[in-house]
């Protein structure tokens, strides 16, 4: 049975600029003897506008993560992202089938791996980052008519609205057009992913990145990553999570692996700018997912 990026290959002609991420994705597989995994999205390239699953984590997501590994040596895994995060409980899936499955795991982040991404490099043995990339905080997502928020922030304003209901009914209105947006038992289910999140984080860095730490290390690298931030996407750089002792190794003092690391980056970001693909899964063996949305003439 075919997978995905076979039947892909029967019905279209893929850009060119694919041909060259596979190039180089090829060149650092023999390079490095590793398994090669690249998730990028087209979530920070200027181009119209789409529905933020379209570059976000995912569910569907398991489909090319799937496909990629298909075929593949599973001892050693080189995993590059560059995402905005997504679904949280589709991240960890994620995570959960990538560590059944690779013994070990490198994260390369060439540029950024926010929320969910973040949860995605701190599932490896080790991270790579250069002075260019940023992780960003870890408090889970949940998708309403206006985008991803945070879960805390939701929190926030349920306390805040019984505050004002409280002292002042005539507010019951406002309040009830704004938080009507939460259906009935969703505040509960958000509650257990707050209260979830932490201890989810330290048992990830436990199982990997983090093996070795005490357990008070690994709890206040967990609180520093899950806990108030100016904002969901503020990036914390590659110093400030050496600083948290996360397991994090400077990209940019290994030039060979930074060269193609970043080589792939920027050939993605051209496919992102003159297609209307929004999101890559792809391997170092050409398997490869796409996520497309737009004109089959867009960017032409």
């Amino acid at each position: 049975m075919p997978t995905w990026d076979k039947i892909l290959k029967e019905v279209q002609d893929l850009p060119t600029s694919l041909n060259v991420i596979q190039n180089y994705i090829e060149q650092l597989n023999k390079q490095t003897s590793r398994t090669i995994i690249c998730y990028l999205s087209a979530f920070s390239v200027i181009k119209p506008p789409v529905p933020q699953p379209f570059q976000s984590i995912i569910d569907q997501d398991m489909q090319g993560f799937m496909t990629c590994s298909k075929d593949v040596e599973k001892n050693e895994l080189d995993l590059i992202i560059h995402t905005p995060g997504g679904d949280y409980e589709a991240t960890k899936r994620i995570i959960g089938y990538l560590q059944s499955i690779f013994k070990n795991i490198r994260v390369f982040v060439p540029h950024m791996a926010m929320s969910g991404g973040t949860l995605m490099a701190c599932c490896a043995d080790e991270i790579y980052m250069g002075p260019y990339s940023s992780l960003g905080p870890t408090d889970p997502q949940i998708l309403l008519d206006e985008g991803y928020v945070s879960v805390n922030a939701i929190i926030d304003e349920f306390e805040q609205a019984f505050k004002e209901v409280t002292s002042d009914l005539s507010k019951a209105v406002l309040w009830n057009e704004r938080l009507k947006k939460i259906p009935f038992g969703q505040l509960k289910a958000i509650e257990n992913m707050r209260n979830n999140s932490l201890k989810y984080l330290v048992q990830l860095l436990q199982k990997r990145n983090c093996v070795g730490k005490t357990p008070n290390e690994i709890d206040a690298i967990a609180k520093s990553l899950n806990g108030i931030h100016s904002s969901h996407s503020e990036g914390i750089q590659l110093k400030c999570l050496q600083d948290m002792k996360l397991n994090v190794k400077d990209l940019s003092k290994q030039k060979d692996l930074e060269e193609l690391v970043l080589s792939i980056y920027h050939a993605a970001t051209i496919l992102f700018q003159t297609s209307p693909i929004q999101k890559i899964i792809i391997n170092h063996k050409r398997a490869s997912y796409i996520n497309q949305f737009g004109p089959a003439n867009f960017g032409k």
